[in-house]
């Protein structure tokens, strides 16, 4: 996959952080994810309260990334961890540099990463979000919270399509190598997002 994303990382860092407050916390919304287990809502629910708690507790409202098994409950019987926390600085976090998070992503049957970001003015989603999904077999939803408390995700449903998923972000990555304007990076990520139903990839903002 195309790694030449470096123009949308620089728009990202020309925009300012929002501090995350308590009304923000109480204000994240119960989802009923679609393609992902009902008994499952309440758990994602309180880890997406959690990545807004952490980031503003323990990294200065920074990003924040939450790596959650959906086998969580085998897991709790052989007593391994389930979640992994990473936290990242005011532009970007790798789910991947804690260790737990990098052990569920490579062994889990499936995964859900719960990704904080702080800039208001981009995407939800950003390619390089897009580029983590597509790029790990195993993470099956990402979520997206914002500082102020709204969530969107992408989640790989029955009908994913990998190939199909990789030209459509070719496609998103080619228009935002052409972008000049901020607007224009914001356009190339939701060229991948109103288009994504086409490679099996549901997508929803609340």
């Amino acid at each position: 996959m195309n790694n030449n994303l470096n123009d949308l990382e620089m728009a990202k860092k020309r925009d300012h952080k929002i501090l995350i407050t308590d009304e923000a916390i109480n204000k994240v919304p119960r989802i009923k994810y679609r393609d992902i287990p009902e008994n499952e809502y309440d758990n994602l629910w309180d880890l997406a309260k959690n990545v807004l708690k952490i980031a503003k507790e323990e990294n200065n409202s920074n990003e924040v990334a939450i790596t959650y098994s959906l086998e969580s409950a085998k897991l709790i019987e052989k007593g391994e961890r389930y979640i992994g926390i990473a936290l990242g600085n005011e532009h970007d976090v790798d789910p991947l540099s804690d260790t737990t998070a990098y052990h569920l992503v490579s062994s889990a049957e499936a995964c859900v990463v719960i990704v904080l970001h702080n800039h208001p003015s981009l995407s939800d989603f950003s390619l390089t979000d897009v580029q983590f999904l597509l790029r790990y077999e195993n993470v099956k939803m990402m979520v997206v919270v914002t500082n102020l408390g709204s969530i969107s995700y992408l989640v790989k449903s029955r009908k994913y399509d990998l190939e199909k998923a990789i030209t459509l972000f070719n496609e998103a990555v080619d228009k935002n190598n052409a972008a000049e304007k901020l607007k224009d990076f914001q356009n190339a990520a939701d060229y991948f997002l109103r288009n994504s139903y086409h490679a099996g990839i549901v997508y929803d903002n609340r």
